[in-house]
């Protein structure tokens, strides 16, 4: 191709390539990496600006698109390489959004992205001179199709793509933190309590700032145990130091106190519940903590001295559940309930339970079935995590 096509194929690659980074990077920006940035900016900027995340995409992809064809005026990318000037904007990308938990704790060092930059603008340098004075001298009287140039810049953006999602932080748990304050400072209580709600490596800052949103709208003692809890009484509670976007303060001061220095969350919440001055929000988060470490009988004897003279009925479904394991324990505790529904559920557990011997399969039938039950969680979870200090 020579002249006036060649040209012309030039300038429809460099749009299709423009295009395809400008979508990726907002794409990027907008719906993969949104939480992280919406943490860091809820955390720089307070609260005091609602964040909009389109918007943010849309201008960091313009700015990066813009800063890559104004770069490739000196670089001067063509025909299958025309992809590669995309490289030093791909590369700020990744470094934008490599949120990460250092926000919260500090500790971020700049070290290993100023080595990154190093590399990647030599390298993106060195093929700049290599490509124009010593290849395109020699194939630019060279014909290609152009849907073979397109596809070769397709193949070399799905390389810079993928060093994109490599450099920038791809932690799951992280982003779902995020996600769930951002959606429960919206008003969105359902969708917050959705966010990884299946999933069975929950970090330990999830599963309590979970545990906040239901104790903020008094959803405890219903709903807890319809998520995996992995750390038992200390999966309630953050660590006196802010790791994720929930504030250890709103914790302890919707319970009402805060922990004293090497107290357990079990010790530390029988005190707030027992302290009259402090709300129900105690309470709950107590009796909450004795079903997570499977204590029945202090949760039996708890639940006595905390709501006097209950009417089982009237009490959160997991309570309830929790108590006619009591019942089943314990000869000399009687469950009174008007309506047999809960007896015959946990009749068709254990019926279930009774038809596979082998573990595995009876956990898994038992689970698809009860499994948001406190019934499966007593019986069949094993907590083998621990939450690091």
């Amino acid at each position: 191709m020579r002249g006036k096509e060649e040209i012309r194929l030039q300038r429809v690659v460099a749009y299709i390539c423009a295009t395809l980074f400008a979508l990726f990077a907002f794409l990027f920006v907008a719906v993969y990496q949104s939480p992280l940035l919406e943490a860091f900016y809820d955390h720089v900027a307070t609260g005091k600006l609602d964040y909009n995340g389109y918007l943010v995409a849309a201008l960091l992809s313009l700015v990066l698109t813009l800063l890559a064809l104004w770069l490739n005026r000196f670089a001067k990318f063509r025909r299958e390489w025309t992809a590669m000037a995309y490289l030093p904007s791909a590369l700020i990308l990744a470094f934008v959004t490599d949120i990460d938990r250092s926000i919260y704790v500090g500790g971020w060092s700049c070290i290993g992205w100023i080595i990154i930059f190093v590399i990647g603008i030599s390298v993106y340098v060195a093929f700049a001179f290599v490509l124009h004075r010593l290849l395109f001298e020699k194939i630019k009287n060279i014909t290609m199709s152009a849907n073979r140039i397109i596809w070769r810049n397709l193949m070399l953006f799905v390389f810079i793509f993928c060093i994109t999602g490599i450099l920038s932080n791809s932690e799951e748990n992280f982003k779902r933190e995020a996600l769930l304050m951002s959606r429960y400072k919206k008003g969105d209580v359902e969708g917050a309590l959705k966010v990884g709600y299946k999933s069975l490596d929950a970090s330990p800052e999830l599963t309590s700032m979970r545990a906040y949103v239901m104790a903020k709208n008094g959803l405890l003692g219903e709903r807890l145990f319809e998520y995996p809890q992995l750390y038992g009484s200390a999966g309630l509670l953050p660590g006196l130091k802010q790791t994720s976007a929930l504030l250890p303060d709103s914790v302890y001061t919707l319970i009402g106190c805060k922990p004293a220095k090497n107290e357990n969350a079990v010790d530390f919440l029988k005190r707030a519940a027992h302290t009259d001055s402090v709300g129900k929000v105690a309470r709950e988060y107590y009796l909450n903590a004795l079903l997570l470490d499977k204590r029945l009988p202090d949760f039996k004897d708890e639940l006595a001295a905390l709501y006097g003279d209950y009417k089982a009925d009237n009490l959160p479904k997991h309570y309830r559940e929790a108590l006619l394991l009591v019942s089943r324990f314990d000869k000399d505790f009687k469950l009174e309930l008007s309506s047999d529904t809960l007896f015959k559920k946990f009749d068709k557990l254990r019926e279930i339970e009774s038809g596979y011997d082998e573990p595995l399969v009876r956990n898994n039938y038992v689970r698809k079935e009860f499994g948001r039950t406190y019934w499966w969680y007593y019986l069949y979870m094993q907590l083998s995590h621990s939450r690091p200090d």
